[in-house]
C-alpha cells in the first residue's frame, strides 16, 4: 500500500492525482490512498513552488524512508531529490509505488511482556537463550522484527539505527513483546533485509531515560561483570569503553570501583552499562560483603590504574 500525501493542491488536484498513479501503477484504489500525517505517509508529492520545496526537503532530510516527488506547472512528475530533470513515466511511477513497504497488519500473538523493565528482561534472557522470534510493537503495529536465533532484525519501516533506536527509546513504556512463530517472522519480514541486532540494541540502551530501576541497582554498589566480548561494531574507537570490557572480563566491579580504577567519570560507566545490560553482554551480580572502593592500600586497584595510564602516555592519549 502506497500512503500519499499531497500539498499544494486543492481536493479536486489531489483526487486526480491519486487517481493518475493509480492508473499508472495499475493498482486497486485502495492500495494507493491519501494520507495526512506526515510521518505515516510513503510518498510526499507538492506542487512546484520555491517555499513548497525548500519546507519539503527540510522535512524528507528528517525522515528518509519518505520518497518525495514534485509536480510541475506542466503537471509532470520528477523526482524532488537528485535527477529533477527527469519526468516520471508511468512505468518508473509503477515500479516506485510497487516497492513500497505494505501498511503494517496489528500483531495478534499474545503479548509476552509490555513495558520497559519487562521487555528487557524478556530480551535479555532471550539474547542469552539464542532461541526463538519476537515482534516489539507500539499500540498493536510492529516497531521491530527479532530473530533471536540468527542475532538479526527487521525494520519495517526501513528506518536507520539511530532514527529506530530513538522511535524504542521514546515509547518504551508503551511498548509491548509478542513472541511469535518462525513462519510468522518470515511472513513478517517478507523480502525486507535482515540486519545485525546488537548495534541497534546498543544504540537504544545509550538512551538515559529508562534506566531507573538499574542504575538504583548500581547507586547500591551491585557488581556488574561483562559475561563476554560486545560485538566490536558497538564499541567502534570507544577506548574507555575497551578498558572496561577488560576489567569487567575479569573481575565483577560496581560503577563506583570501575570510575575509580580506570580514572574515568562514574557517568562514563554507566554510559557503558546501560547498553551492555541491555544487549545480555553485562550481568549484575550483589555487593561484596564489606565492600570498599577499590584503589586503596594492598588491592591492586592502583597498580591497574598506573598500568592504564603507561597505556595511554606510550599510545600519546
Amino acid at each position: 500500500m502506497a500512503r500519499v500525501l499531497v500539498v499544494g493542491s486543492d481536493i479536486q488536484g489531489e483526487h486526480a492525482l491519486l487517481q493518475r498513479l493509480r492508473s499508472a501503477a495499475a493498482l486497486p484504489a485502495d492500495t494507493v490512498r491519501s494520507c495526512r500525517d506526515l510521518d505515516d505517509c510513503d510518498l510526499l508529492v507538492i506542487k512546484d513552488t520555491p517555499a513548497l520545496r525548500n519546507a519539503a526537503l527540510r522535512m524528507v532530510r528528517e525522515r528518509p524512508r519518505i520518497q518525495f516527488w514534485i509536480e510541475d506547472q506542466h503537471g509532470h512528475l520528477r523526482h524532488g531529490q537528485g535527477d529533477e530533470h527527469a519526468v516520471l513515466d508511468d512505468h518508473a511511477i509503477e515500479n516506485a509505488l510497487r516497492q513500497m513497504p505494505p501498511a503494517p497488519e496489528p500483531i495478534e500473538e499474545p503479548i509476552a511482556a509490555r513495558s520497559a523493565k519487562a521487555i528487557t528482561r524478556v530480551l535479555r534472557e532471550s539474547l542469552q537463550s539464542r532461541h526463538g522470534h519476537a515482534v516489539l510493537a507500539l499500540d498493536g503495529l510492529p516497531l521491530l522484527l527479532v530473530d533471536f536465533e540468527q542475532d538479526q532484525m527487521v525494520v519495517p519501516d526501513a528506518s536507520d539505527n539511530v532514527a529506530m533506536a530513538q522511535a524504542l527509546s521514546d515509547s518504551f513504556e508503551r511498548l509491548a513483546l509478542h513472541g511469535i512463530a518462525a513462519k510468522r517472522y518470515q511472513q513478517l519480514a517478507g523480502e525486507l533485509p535482515r540486519q545485525p541486532l546488537r548495534p541497534l540494541l546498543w544504540q537504544w540502551g545509550q538512551h538515559p531515560a529508562h534506566w531507573h530501576d538499574l542504575d538504583a541497582r548500581l547507586r547500591q554498589h551491585a557488581r556488574v561483570r561483562l559475561l563476554r566480548w560486545p560485538d566490536f561494531r558497538v564499541l567502534g574507537h570507544q577506548h574507555d569503553s575497551f578498558r572496561l570490557c577488560s576489567l569487567l572480563l575479569k573481575r565483577a566491579c560496581s560503577v563506583d570501583e570501575c570510575a575509580t580504577l580506570l580514572e574515568i567519570p562514574r557517568e562514563a560507566v554507566c554510559a557503558f552499562v546501560h547498553p551492555a545490560y541491555l544487549c545480555g553482554y553485562a550481568a549484575l551480580e550483589a555487593p561484596a560483603a564489606g565492600m570498599r572502593l577499590a584503589g586503596g592500600a594492598g588491592d591492586g586497584g592502583g597498580l591497574l590504574a598506573r598500568m592504564w595510564r603507561s597505556v595511554r602516555q606510550r599510545g600519546g592519549g
